[in-house]
């Protein structure tokens, strides 16, 4: 295949799982082979652009593009933000209330110019974070208070009162609830969501509500009409269910092994885990390949 673009998922993809790393000298000398063959590299997660920029400190204009939020958010360095795929204030409210039927799970408003947790959300959010972290074995300091600890995770949350304290473009809810009841969770959003609004997992017990249509295959598919590029073109690394418009979109669809069934079934390839750091081998092969 002609190679322009390659795109990855972050956590549980390019990143380790405990202490979210990846081997930044290699993927260096790869950015920079990426750049001189003109293959654009593009981060496809559900995470924040602020978290995102924080995990690429040190390639700031190295031609990154960033796909945040599960596809509702594109932006780069240069242009700062591309594309902004927003909830309707009604459709935030009405969002909201349905997850006043679900105490035991913890939510994030993450929004255009930051995120915002409400004070009476805090603690299960909270809880559920560092039992996940417990789970994978993670360091983090236990004796931070709720609010220094969730911005680790969501760089400039706001803790709010109230939803109408929201005045920000609302681009998603980041969920949390126990590994455990992921699926039935999940099963009850679907039930009781507008139509408008979409719950996907992205691991970890982790489920994002976005907009209906939006995620990162339609984010990727928008990115390469804007910049001439054929989807066959592209190359796209995931793990999880939020990954599958992507994989199914790209040229070539490739899996990690720590990946979920049914991304390993739909993808085109499977490689070693997110552990090996099998993504950068994968993508030096490639350059390999079309010797660039």
């Amino acid at each position: 295949m002609t190679l322009k673009l390659i795109a990855t998922d972050m956590d549980g993809t390019l990143l380790t799982d405990a202490d979210k790393s990846f081997d930044r000298d290699h993927f260096d000398r790869l950015l920079t082979r990426m750049n001189s063959a003109g293959v654009k590299f593009v981060i496809a997660s559900g995470n924040q652009l602020e978290k995102l920029r924080q995990y690429m400190t040190g390639f700031t204009h190295r031609g990154i593009t960033y796909i945040a939020e599960n596809g509702g958010y594109i932006a780069d360095d240069v242009e700062g933000d591309i594309l902004i795929s927003g909830f309707s204030t009604a459709i935030v409210h009405e969002i909201m209330d349905v997850l006043d039927g679900f105490p035991s799970v913890g939510y994030i408003v993450s929004a255009h110019s930051g995120a915002y947790l409400l004070e009476d959300r805090a603690e299960p959010i909270t809880q559920l974070i560092r039992e996940h972290l417990d789970f994978m074995g993670a360091e983090f300091p236990r004796e931070l208070d709720y609010k220094t600890f969730i911005n680790r995770f969501y760089p400039g949350t706001q803790v709010i009162q109230s939803p109408s304290e929201v005045k920000d473009t609302v681009i998603k809810f980041a969920l949390q609830t126990r590994r455990r009841d992921l699926d039935t969770v999940l099963k009850q959003l679907i039930e009781v969501l507008p139509r408008q609004v979409v719950p996907v997992a992205s691991g970890f017990g982790s489920i994002d509500l976005v907009s209906r249509g939006v995620n990162k295959g339609s984010a990727l598919k928008w990115f390469c009409d804007r910049e001439g590029i054929d989807t066959s073109e592209m190359l796209a690394f995931g793990d999880n269910s939020n990954d599958l418009e992507m994989l199914t979109l790209a040229g070539e669809g490739v899996a990690v092994s720590n990946a979920i069934p049914a991304v390993r079934a739909a993808a085109d390839t499977v490689i070693g885990s997110n552990e090996q750091g099998a993504v950068l081998h994968y993508i030096e092969q490639k350059l390999d390949e079309m010797g660039a």
